[in-house]
């Protein structure tokens, strides 16, 4: 039976048993879809796992839902990456919004998801979803449109994405929010990866002071994983969980999703992370999450 090894640091690493069903590449990456017994099928992105069909909602659902379920009326929201197309799907279950734009600099991880994900391809169907095929941030610094809700939906800081964790990059989506919009991105996890995780908060954060953070197991990626969002008003985890009953009174539940998962405090093994590493990541010196590590990240 093939075996799949992703190498998360320089001494551990996953292996997953099963069968690849598609191995290829885009002018930016390569792709490979894998079936695993556990997992489902799960979407590797030049070597590192993005998302398995088994648990993609947990991701989905604290990146995408938690800032949708926090704001008000939500009208609009723009996803920023995505390119695996399941924010889109996590999106098309709010009846509120009116515009859900993709901005997504690969097509061909979209039309391959689309052939390998039937889901995916009936929510693209929505009238409401526009997917634009540009360079992200190169898109907000030329588009002066503002969101009621911004979802950051990358790879982990490493190559071209790296500049999509500057600081320089936050001071862009800021000024592409409504008044009473949210931000929404995934930050690491402080054991594996201390340095990535403090960085990427610091970096959130010397933007973006109003946060809250959620601490999801992801069993596919083999470890624990943070989300957060951030607005310029208060978030209330009360309007969240009314909103829930309210999505759930016209079908539409969230199963793994919980507003209450925002109470939970910080340990102060996290607090010491950050205050001992990291760093606010700049244009002129931006993070690179692998960059010690380039033989364990497919070229």
């Amino acid at each position: 039976m093939p075996v799949k090894t992703e190498w998360t640091t320089n001494t551990f690493g996953h292996v997953y048993k099963g069968k690849s069903l598609y191995k290829g590449k885009t002018s930016f990456q390569s792709m490979e879809i894998f079936k695993n017994e556990t997992f489902g099928t799960l979407l590797f992105l030049d070597g590192k796992i993005q998302i398995s069909h088994g648990d993609e909602n947990r991701y989905h659902q604290y990146l995408v839902s938690a800032p949708l379920l926090a704001h008000k009326n939500p009208e609009s929201i723009c996803i920023i990456g995505g390119g695996d197309c399941f924010a889109i799907e996590e999106a098309v279950k709010f009846k509120s919004l009116k515009r859900i734009l993709m901005v997504e600099i690969d097509k061909g991880v979209v039309d391959f998801c689309r052939k390998n994900y039937q889901v995916i391809e009936k929510s693209l169907k929505d009238k409401r979803v526009e997917i634009t095929y540009e360079d992200a941030r190169q898109w907000l610094e030329n588009h002066g449109e503002q969101f009621d809700v911004l979802i950051i939906d990358l790879t982990e800081p490493h190559g071209p994405s790296k500049m999509l964790y500057t600081q320089e990059f936050y001071k862009v989506c800021k000024t592409r929010l409504k008044s009473k919009g949210l931000i929404s991105i995934h930050t690491d996890n402080y054991y594996l990866f201390p340095e990535s995780f403090a960085t990427i908060y610091k970096t959130f954060h010397s933007v973006f002071p109003n946060i809250l953070t959620a601490r999801v197991d992801m069993p596919c990626f083999g470890m624990g994983w943070t989300y957060r969002m951030a607005s310029s008003t208060p978030i209330s985890v009360k309007s969240m969980e009314a909103n829930i009953q309210k999505m759930k009174k016209k079908g539409i539940a969230f199963d793994y999703f919980t507003p209450s998962t925002y109470l939970v405090q910080p340990t102060n093994e996290e607090l010491s992370v950050l205050k001992k590493r990291g760093r606010i990541s700049t244009d002129k010196k931006p993070f690179d999450k692998f960059e010690k590590m380039e033989e364990y990240v497919t070229k």
